[in-house]
């Protein structure tokens, strides 16, 4: 069975039921309401397909994915060159990376800071400080374990260019000690009469929020800003409400 990020066409139509535009709405609301200095350059961890190059190139902003996968830095660099936009990637693990110079504002989406244990998570905060500049913003999506997700896992259909993919995420507890689950993604693929499956099996090291606030006060080099409920900067996060896809921002010191 083929793995699912060396496809990275596939990946880009699974995926392809967000609101691009709505949501670099939402990191300009940011902009404007937390950072603390002029944002014109932007990195995007673990950027795969770089969903959303597009549409920051076309407002000005200069961007940087960052990726382990060569096939997802192959495509992407040949959409950055499609479009003409202003865009550089690099291969690297998230857990031990720098960034020169350093950026304005970094982001991280759909839960992909998958890192698989404490030193690792350590490591990527340790890059992530040496790679944003004071002042700026961390932008993470979904990557805070708020228990929000249908329990069992999610499934959804997606239908693009005569390609039809049916998307499912299962995840599953691996150890409680160490904080790590499992995630297993799924396409099913029918491109135009042929079909196959792709997989993704992917281990993390889990983050709570109460945690996660610890973490950044015994750091100091990330100040804690907000978190909020799908993508909504008026719906802070509280324990009373049906979470979905929470945002969380923090600030470099």
């Amino acid at each position: 069975m083929d793995q699912l990020y060396d496809h990275p066409k596939y990946y880009e139509i699974a995926f392809s039921f967000r609101d691009i535009p709505r949501e670099v709405d939402v990191f300009e609301a940011c902009f404007q309401r937390f950072s603390r200095i002029p944002v014109k350059s932007v990195l995007e961890v673990a950027c795969g397909n770089a969903p959303h190059l597009e549409e920051l190139a076309k407002r000005g902003y200069r961007y940087t994915g960052l990726d382990l996968n060569e096939a997802m830095l192959a495509y992407s660099g040949e959409k950055a060159k499609r479009i003409g936009a202003d865009a550089r990637f690099i291969r690297a693990d998230m857990a031990g990376f720098r960034i020169e110079p350093p950026v304005d504002f970094a982001y991280v989406m759909l839960g992909s800071l998958q890192v698989p244990d404490t030193a690792a998570l350590m490591g990527h905060f340790d890059s992530m400080a040496a790679s944003v500049k004071p002042g700026g913003l961390y932008f993470l999506d979904w990557c805070i374990s708020t228990g929000s997700g249908e329990p069992g896992g999610e499934t959804w259909e997606v239908e693009q260019e005569g390609i039809r993919i049916k998307v499912s995420y299962i995840p599953e507890a691996v150890d409680p000690i160490a904080q790590t689950s499992r995630g297993l993604d799924t396409l099913e693929v029918d491109d135009h009469g042929r079909r196959f499956t792709l997989q993704d099996v992917s281990v993390k090291r889990d983050i709570y929020p109460q945690e996660f606030l610890l973490l950044l006060k015994a750091r100091g080099d990330f100040e804690f800003v907000g978190w909020w409920n799908n993508w909504d900067l008026d719906q802070p996060l509280s324990g009373s409400q049906k979470i979905a896809r929470p945002i969380t921002v923090i600030r470099r010191v």
